[in-house]
């Protein structure tokens, strides 16, 4: 099996509690990319929680690999890109949502997001491009 390839030390920073653009491959084969929460655990996986009926679920399903950008706000010029194997698995118990949630600071019972038809999705680096 193929490491996890690492992000460096100098990027950290833009794992923490950053939006990060999803991009997948669509049926058409065309990428399809949304905003998205995000966690990066320490063994170096990035950690998120979707819903079963959105498309870029879908994608990840039919051709399970995505990419993850993340974008410096203080710099346009300094980002992150990790090019990933994506794993998804049943989130019956919301843990994953509720870790997403509580990572952003936000409160889960209040959250604005369906909390019907969870899935846990693992994204995990092969490739790590540091920028800037």
């Amino acid at each position: 099996m193929t490491e996890i390839a690492p992000v460096p030390s100098s990027h950290l920073d833009l794992t923490d509690r950053k939006v990060g653009i999803l991009s997948t491959i669509g049926p058409s084969g065309r990428p399809q990319s949304t905003a998205i929460w995000f966690m990066l655990d320490a063994d170096g996986i990035v950690r998120t929680s979707l819903t079963s009926d959105r498309q870029k679920t879908k994608n990840m399903v039919a051709i399970p690999k995505a990419t993850l950008f993340v974008l410096d706000p203080a710099n346009p010029f300094r980002s992150l890109e990790l090019r990933c194997d994506a794993s998804i698995g049943p989130d019956p118990d919301l843990a994953m949502m509720r870790t997403i949630v509580a990572h952003y600071g936000a409160d889960f019972d209040n959250f604005p997001a369906p909390k019907e038809g969870r899935v846990a999705v693992e994204l995990t680096p092969r490739r790590v491009v540091a920028n800037g």
